[in-house]
């Protein structure tokens, strides 16, 4: 007879069962009300190695978007001091193009004071900071690269500023008898001109003559010089010499002397009874001539030279005339901090843009690097200082000559061609943009990836909400079913079948 008892019906496998499908229970509640698959890595098996990558990956984007927003932060506030900077630059040209609205008293006032306050502003600008980062010195970022107006134009104790180097360099190129370090001399029927062994002045470039009857040679020699000879056979009335001389700031300038039988007014010379007579004459009129170019355009362009010289580009160094005495001195000396107020004292690199740069993606780096010694800002300051220091007065003769020549150095040195050359305002601004536009595109791209990657670490990480519900529903009434059974088996005795 086969006994009926629980052994047949073992309760230890039961309640393993109801145990495991109890935990799977418990843990699918917890993935439905975290909507997470596991609480820890260890939970998530194989998948935990691409998760790792996943959340490693979108951290480096995490970080490179940070950079990016840095940067172009930095970029739009460099944009906005470019975009005021350009408006001085073209508020200087109009009013070069246009003279200034004539030549006036009035004008002759406003010029420099015009040109002073945009110099202040610019070189304000330049010192622009952000959260004390100094945006204009490359990557010397920690102090202001440009010192103040007043420190560049009027100096700081024993260092000079702009306008005392620009007073010695006037000097320097006048000479002591105003003919632009020229000599004017006349042996019998040969007028002779020369340059005065140094680096001042006016330099000889040329010179050519109407007359067959007058002979000419081409500066020649150390130091150079020229001659104009008067033969027996006199020149006839409105035969011209023209002189070629070379200003101080590389400009050109003409002489022109035309001879004339009657009394000679400026710019002509008397033809005489003989050659040595006429020869005469000519070196009066010549050195005349001479001594008003010096004094009116040579010292416009005596003023931009100095402010070449001062406000020095990538490497360059600050020069100044090698004085006193100055109006005999023959060449220049290099500034030094002790002596000479340094206008700029950032990083001087080759290569701006990239003195400051940033990664901002997977092998990709952006230069943004700025520094206030380059073309576009040099030629700008240089321009407006030059103008800055000049005085007009209503009652100097040579005012009007002066601001004329002053006008049009101005506008040629602010022409558009000039946004050609390196470093130009325009070529800065454009390669900044550049660079903000990769920032622009990288950040999209990053912005993209990762919601791909967010994707793809959702479905790792994320439990499936309908299908956890579903599954706990079935275990429920499995659970519920093998409750029932098991509490049956409990209860099972061979008893309760005895009829």
């Amino acid at each position: 007879m086969t006994t009926v008892g629980k052994t047949m019906f073992p309760l230890s496998n039961g309640i393993a069962n109801i145990t495991a499908m109890k935990a799977r229970y418990d843990k699918l509640q917890t993935q439905l009300s975290s909507g997470q698959k596991a609480a820890t890595l260890a939970e998530m098996g194989s998948d935990r190695y691409f998760d790792l990558a996943l959340r490693q990956r979108m951290a480096r984007m995490d970080g490179y978007q940070q950079s990016i927003s840095t940067v172009n932060l930095r970029l739009e506030v460099l944009d906005s001091v470019m975009s005021r900077i350009g408006t001085i630059e073209s508020d200087a040209r109009a009013a070069a193009l246009s003279g200034g609205g004539g030549t006036s008293g009035i004008n002759f006032q406003t010029a420099p004071t015009l040109a002073g306050s945009r110099l202040d502003e610019m070189l304000t600008l330049l010192n622009t900071d952000v959260a004390g980062r100094y945006m204009f010195g490359g990557n010397k970022t920690d102090g202001k690269p440009v010192a103040t107006s007043s420190e560049i134009m009027n100096g700081v104790g024993a260092r000079a500023g702009f306008k005392q180097v620009a007073a010695e360099r006037k000097l320097a190129d006048l000479g002591t008898d105003h003919l632009g370090r020229l000599d004017v001399t006349a042996a019998t029927d040969t007028v002779t001109l020369a340059e005065q062994s140094t680096v001042f002045g006016m330099k000889l470039s040329g010179v050519t003559t109407t007359s067959a009857n007058i002979s000419v040679t081409t500066p020649a020699g150390s130091p150079p010089a020229l001659t104009v000879q008067f033969g027996a056979t006199l020149p006839t009335s409105g035969d011209k010499v023209q002189i070629s001389l070379t200003m101080p700031d590389g400009t050109s300038e003409q002489v022109v002397l035309v001879a004339t039988t009657g009394t000679p007014g400026d710019g002509e010379f008397q033809i005489g009874a003989d050659a040595d007579a006429t020869a005469a004459s000519f070196q009066a009129a010549l050195a005349n001539s001479l001594k008003g170019v010096a004094e009116t355009r040579m010292v416009s362009a005596s003023a931009f030279a100095a402010a070449e010289n001062f406000f020095n580009g990538h490497g360059q160094p600050v020069l100044r005339v090698d004085g006193p005495p100055y109006d005999t001195a023959t060449g220049t000396i290099a500034g030094t901090s002790a002596n000479t107020m340094f206008w700029y004292t950032g990083e001087d690199s080759a290569d701006a843009r990239n003195t400051v740069t940033a990664r901002v993606g997977e092998g990709t780096t952006v230069g943004y690097g700025v520094q206030a010694n380059e073309f576009g800002f040099t030629n700008l300051i240089q321009t407006l200082a030059a103008v800055a220091v000049q005085d007009f007065p209503g009652s100097d003769p040579t005012s009007e000559a002066r601001y004329s020549a002053m006008m049009e150095r101005n506008a040629a040195r602010l022409a558009d061609t000039k946004d050609n050359n390196p470093g130009s305002l325009a070529a800065i601004t454009v390669e900044l943009g550049l660079a903000q536009s990769t920032t622009g595109a990288i950040s999209a791209r990053h912005t993209a990836h990762s919601a791909q990657l967010g994707n793809m670490l959702q479905d790792i990480e994320t439990a499936p909400t309908e299908q956890i519900a579903m599954e706990i529903l079935a275990l429920k009434t499995r659970l519920e079913a093998s409750y029932q059974t098991t509490a049956l088996l409990s209860q099972l005795s061979l008893v309760n079948y005895i009829k």
